[in-house]
Protein backbone atom coordinates (compact mmCIF):
# COMPACT_ATOMS: atom_id res chain seq x y z
CA UNK A 1 0.00 0.00 0.00
CA UNK A 2 1.05 3.60 -0.48
CA UNK A 3 1.59 5.62 2.68
CA UNK A 4 -0.19 8.95 2.51
CA UNK A 5 -0.45 11.82 4.97
CA UNK A 6 -3.84 11.51 6.67
CA UNK A 7 -3.02 12.93 10.10
CA UNK A 8 -5.97 15.36 9.93
CA UNK A 9 -8.60 12.62 9.52
CA UNK A 10 -10.44 11.86 12.78
CA UNK A 11 -12.93 9.24 13.86
CA UNK A 12 -16.53 10.46 14.07
CA UNK A 13 -17.15 8.48 17.27
CA UNK A 14 -16.10 10.95 19.95
CA UNK A 15 -16.45 8.37 22.72
CA UNK A 16 -14.07 5.98 20.99
CA UNK A 17 -11.36 8.01 19.21
CA UNK A 18 -9.14 6.07 16.84
CA UNK A 19 -5.65 5.22 18.07
CA UNK A 20 -2.98 4.74 15.39
CA UNK A 21 -0.19 2.35 16.38
CA UNK A 22 3.06 2.52 14.41
CA UNK A 23 5.36 -0.53 14.45
CA UNK A 24 8.64 -0.30 12.48
CA UNK A 25 10.12 -3.67 11.51
CA UNK A 26 13.34 -4.99 10.04
CA UNK A 27 14.04 -8.73 10.15
CA UNK A 28 11.71 -8.95 13.13
CA UNK A 29 10.42 -12.48 12.60
CA UNK A 30 11.49 -13.71 16.03
CA UNK A 31 9.01 -11.55 17.96
CA UNK A 32 6.73 -9.67 15.55
CA UNK A 33 3.75 -12.03 15.93
CA UNK A 34 3.78 -11.60 19.70
CA UNK A 35 4.24 -7.85 19.38
CA UNK A 36 1.30 -7.38 17.02
CA UNK A 37 -0.86 -9.77 19.03
CA UNK A 38 -0.28 -7.65 22.12
CA UNK A 39 -1.93 -4.78 20.23
CA UNK A 40 -4.79 -6.90 18.92
CA UNK A 41 -5.44 -8.08 22.49
CA UNK A 42 -5.93 -4.55 23.83
CA UNK A 43 -9.08 -3.94 25.85
CA UNK A 44 -9.48 -0.79 23.74
CA UNK A 45 -10.41 -1.98 20.27
CA UNK A 46 -10.64 1.09 18.03
CA UNK A 47 -7.15 0.77 16.60
CA UNK A 48 -5.29 1.32 13.37
CA UNK A 49 -2.13 -0.79 13.39
CA UNK A 50 0.46 0.36 10.85
CA UNK A 51 3.31 -2.14 10.54
CA UNK A 52 6.08 -0.65 8.40
CA UNK A 53 8.47 -3.25 7.02
CA UNK A 54 11.89 -1.71 6.41
CA UNK A 55 13.01 -4.07 3.60
CA UNK A 56 13.20 -7.23 5.72
CA UNK A 57 14.97 -10.30 4.29
CA UNK A 58 13.58 -12.81 6.81
CA UNK A 59 10.05 -14.14 7.31
CA UNK A 60 8.60 -10.99 8.91
CA UNK A 61 6.13 -10.33 6.09
CA UNK A 62 5.05 -13.97 5.89
CA UNK A 63 4.27 -13.96 9.61
CA UNK A 64 2.26 -10.76 9.36
CA UNK A 65 0.45 -12.02 6.27
CA UNK A 66 -0.98 -14.86 8.33
CA UNK A 67 -2.68 -12.42 10.75
CA UNK A 68 -6.27 -11.87 9.71
CA UNK A 69 -7.48 -8.62 11.26
CA UNK A 70 -8.79 -5.59 9.34
CA UNK A 71 -7.12 -3.21 11.79
CA UNK A 72 -3.67 -4.33 10.62
CA UNK A 73 -2.15 -2.39 7.72
CA UNK A 74 1.20 -3.44 6.28
CA UNK A 75 3.44 -0.92 4.53
CA UNK A 76 6.34 -2.44 2.59
CA UNK A 77 9.47 -0.38 1.95
CA UNK A 78 11.75 -1.58 -0.86
CA UNK A 79 14.87 0.08 0.55
CA UNK A 80 16.12 -0.07 4.13
CA UNK A 81 16.03 3.48 5.45
CA UNK A 82 16.36 2.88 9.19
CA UNK A 83 13.92 2.92 12.10
CA UNK A 84 13.41 6.67 12.05
CA UNK A 85 12.34 6.69 8.42
CA UNK A 86 10.04 3.68 8.94
CA UNK A 87 8.37 5.39 11.89
CA UNK A 88 7.91 8.56 9.83
CA UNK A 89 6.19 6.59 7.07
CA UNK A 90 3.86 5.17 9.70
CA UNK A 91 3.19 8.60 11.22
CA UNK A 92 2.27 9.98 7.80
CA UNK A 93 -0.12 7.06 7.23
CA UNK A 94 -1.80 7.49 10.63
CA UNK A 95 -5.41 8.67 10.72
CA UNK A 96 -6.13 8.45 14.46
CA UNK A 97 -6.44 11.24 16.96
CA UNK A 98 -3.98 9.43 19.21
CA UNK A 99 -0.56 8.18 18.11
CA UNK A 100 1.15 5.27 19.85
CA UNK A 101 4.52 3.71 19.03
CA UNK A 102 5.65 0.14 19.57
CA UNK A 103 9.03 -1.40 18.76
CA UNK A 104 8.90 -4.71 16.92
CA UNK A 105 10.27 -6.80 19.80
CA UNK A 106 8.44 -5.08 22.66
CA UNK A 107 4.89 -5.82 23.77
CA UNK A 108 1.99 -4.14 25.53
CA UNK A 109 -0.06 -5.23 28.52
CA UNK A 110 -3.74 -5.69 27.49
CA UNK A 111 -5.05 -2.61 29.31
CA UNK A 112 -2.31 -0.21 28.17
CA UNK A 113 -4.15 1.93 25.64
CA UNK A 114 -7.42 2.04 27.55
CA UNK A 115 -5.61 3.06 30.74
CA UNK A 116 -3.59 5.77 29.03
CA UNK A 117 -6.59 7.27 27.26
CA UNK A 118 -8.56 7.34 30.52
CA UNK A 119 -5.61 9.03 32.23
CA UNK A 120 -5.14 11.56 29.44
CA UNK A 121 -8.82 12.49 29.40
CA UNK A 122 -9.00 12.96 33.16
CA UNK A 123 -5.69 14.80 33.54
CA UNK A 124 -5.66 16.80 30.33
CA UNK A 125 -2.26 15.33 29.39
CA UNK A 126 -1.41 15.48 25.69
CA UNK A 127 1.72 13.30 25.95
CA UNK A 128 1.75 10.26 28.22
CA UNK A 129 4.40 7.66 29.09
CA UNK A 130 4.38 4.72 31.51
CA UNK A 131 6.69 2.50 33.48
CA UNK A 132 7.63 -0.81 31.88
CA UNK A 133 8.82 -4.34 32.57
CA UNK A 134 12.15 -5.72 31.37
CA UNK A 135 12.02 -9.12 29.65
CA UNK A 136 14.56 -11.29 27.86
CA UNK A 137 14.37 -13.00 24.46
CA UNK A 138 12.43 -15.91 25.97
CA UNK A 139 9.89 -13.60 27.69
CA UNK A 140 11.31 -14.21 31.14
CA UNK A 141 10.80 -11.26 33.47
CA UNK A 142 14.12 -9.59 34.30
CA UNK A 143 12.93 -6.61 36.30
CA UNK A 144 11.31 -3.26 35.70
CA UNK A 145 12.12 0.33 34.90
CA UNK A 146 11.54 1.38 38.47
CA UNK A 147 10.23 4.80 39.59
CA UNK A 148 10.09 7.54 36.97
CA UNK A 149 9.46 11.27 37.25
CA UNK A 150 5.76 12.16 37.38
CA UNK A 151 6.25 14.51 34.44
CA UNK A 152 9.06 15.89 32.32
CA UNK A 153 9.59 18.97 30.14
CA UNK A 154 12.17 19.74 27.44
CA UNK A 155 14.96 20.90 29.73
CA UNK A 156 14.45 17.98 32.12
CA UNK A 157 14.48 15.40 29.34
CA UNK A 158 17.71 16.87 27.95
CA UNK A 159 19.40 15.79 31.18
CA UNK A 160 18.00 12.25 31.23
CA UNK A 161 15.68 10.56 28.72
CA UNK A 162 13.27 8.57 30.87
CA UNK A 163 10.63 7.92 28.18
CA UNK A 164 10.49 4.51 26.51
CA UNK A 165 9.27 4.67 22.90
CA UNK A 166 6.85 1.74 23.32
CA UNK A 167 5.20 3.42 26.32
CA UNK A 168 4.30 6.68 24.57
CA UNK A 169 0.86 7.94 23.53
CA UNK A 170 0.41 11.41 21.99
CA UNK A 171 -2.80 13.37 21.42
CA UNK A 172 -2.18 14.68 17.89
CA UNK A 173 -5.05 17.16 18.23
CA UNK A 174 -2.60 19.20 20.31
CA UNK A 175 -0.15 19.39 17.37
CA UNK A 176 -0.44 21.94 14.58
CA UNK A 177 1.37 19.50 12.24
CA UNK A 178 2.86 16.00 12.52
CA UNK A 179 6.17 15.68 14.38
CA UNK A 180 8.70 13.34 12.78
CA UNK A 181 11.80 11.41 13.76
CA UNK A 182 15.19 12.69 12.62
CA UNK A 183 17.00 10.56 10.04
CA UNK A 184 20.03 9.80 12.19
CA UNK A 185 21.55 6.43 13.08
CA UNK A 186 21.05 6.51 16.84
CA UNK A 187 19.10 8.52 19.42
CA UNK A 188 16.23 9.19 16.98
CA UNK A 189 13.69 8.53 19.72
CA UNK A 190 15.35 11.02 22.07
CA UNK A 191 15.21 13.79 19.46
CA UNK A 192 11.59 12.89 18.62
CA UNK A 193 10.57 13.26 22.28
CA UNK A 194 12.37 16.60 22.48
CA UNK A 195 10.58 17.81 19.36
CA UNK A 196 7.23 16.85 20.85
CA UNK A 197 8.02 18.59 24.12
CA UNK A 198 8.89 21.81 22.31
CA UNK A 199 5.27 21.88 21.13
CA UNK A 200 3.37 20.15 23.94
CA UNK A 201 5.35 21.53 26.88
CA UNK A 202 5.25 18.56 29.24
CA UNK A 203 4.79 14.78 29.18
CA UNK A 204 3.00 13.05 32.08
CA UNK A 205 3.56 9.66 33.66
CA UNK A 206 0.84 7.07 34.14
CA UNK A 207 2.58 5.37 37.04
CA UNK A 208 1.98 1.73 36.08
CA UNK A 209 3.93 -0.98 34.27
CA UNK A 210 1.96 -1.21 31.03
CA UNK A 211 4.46 -2.50 28.49
CA UNK A 212 7.45 -4.81 28.26
CA UNK A 213 10.85 -3.73 26.95
CA UNK A 214 12.86 -6.64 25.59
CA UNK A 215 16.51 -6.69 26.57
CA UNK A 216 19.05 -8.71 24.63
CA UNK A 217 22.46 -9.72 25.93
CA UNK A 218 24.21 -7.06 23.88
CA UNK A 219 21.92 -4.27 25.08
CA UNK A 220 22.56 -5.14 28.72
CA UNK A 221 26.32 -4.94 28.35
CA UNK A 222 26.38 -2.12 25.78
CA UNK A 223 29.38 0.19 25.93
CA UNK A 224 28.20 3.73 26.56
CA UNK A 225 31.48 5.06 25.15
CA UNK A 226 30.26 4.00 21.69
CA UNK A 227 27.12 6.11 22.09
CA UNK A 228 28.98 9.30 23.08
CA UNK A 229 29.27 10.74 19.54
CA UNK A 230 25.59 10.15 18.88
CA UNK A 231 24.54 11.78 22.15
CA UNK A 232 26.87 14.68 21.41
CA UNK A 233 25.29 15.02 17.98
CA UNK A 234 21.87 15.40 19.61
CA UNK A 235 23.02 18.26 21.80
CA UNK A 236 25.17 20.11 19.30
CA UNK A 237 23.72 19.37 15.84
CA UNK A 238 20.10 18.38 16.41
CA UNK A 239 19.31 20.81 19.25
CA UNK A 240 21.96 23.44 18.51
CA UNK A 241 23.00 23.84 22.14
CA UNK A 242 26.07 25.78 23.21
CA UNK A 243 29.39 24.04 23.79
CA UNK A 244 29.30 24.70 27.53
CA UNK A 245 25.74 23.46 27.97
CA UNK A 246 26.43 20.40 25.82
CA UNK A 247 29.47 19.44 27.88
CA UNK A 248 27.50 19.82 31.10
CA UNK A 249 24.63 17.73 29.75
CA UNK A 250 27.02 15.06 28.46
CA UNK A 251 28.52 14.63 31.91
CA UNK A 252 25.09 14.19 33.47
CA UNK A 253 23.92 11.86 30.70
CA UNK A 254 26.96 9.62 31.05
CA UNK A 255 26.40 9.27 34.79
CA UNK A 256 22.67 8.58 34.44
CA UNK A 257 23.15 6.15 31.57
CA UNK A 258 25.80 4.29 33.53
CA UNK A 259 23.49 3.94 36.52
CA UNK A 260 20.66 2.63 34.34
CA UNK A 261 22.93 0.09 32.64
CA UNK A 262 24.36 -1.06 35.96
CA UNK A 263 20.87 -1.53 37.41
CA UNK A 264 19.76 -3.51 34.36
CA UNK A 265 22.86 -5.69 34.53
CA UNK A 266 22.15 -6.49 38.19
CA UNK A 267 18.51 -7.33 37.42
CA UNK A 268 19.63 -9.49 34.49
CA UNK A 269 22.05 -11.50 36.64
CA UNK A 270 19.50 -11.95 39.41
CA UNK A 271 16.93 -13.26 36.92
CA UNK A 272 19.22 -16.01 35.63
Amino acid sequence: MQAGSTMSTRTSNLDQPLVSVVIPMHNSGAHIAETVQSVLDQTYGHLQIIAVDDASSDDTLDILGAIDDPRLEIVRLDTNGGAGNARNVGIDAASGRYLALLDSDDRWHPEKIESQLDFMRSSGATMCYTRYDLIDAENKLIGESGPLAQSVNYEELLRHCIIRTSSLVVDTDALTEPVHFPLIRKRQDFVFFLRLLKVLGRAHLLDRNLCSYRLHTGSVSSNKFKVIPFQWNVYRSQEGLSLVKSVRLMAGWFFNAGMVNANRAVQWMRSK
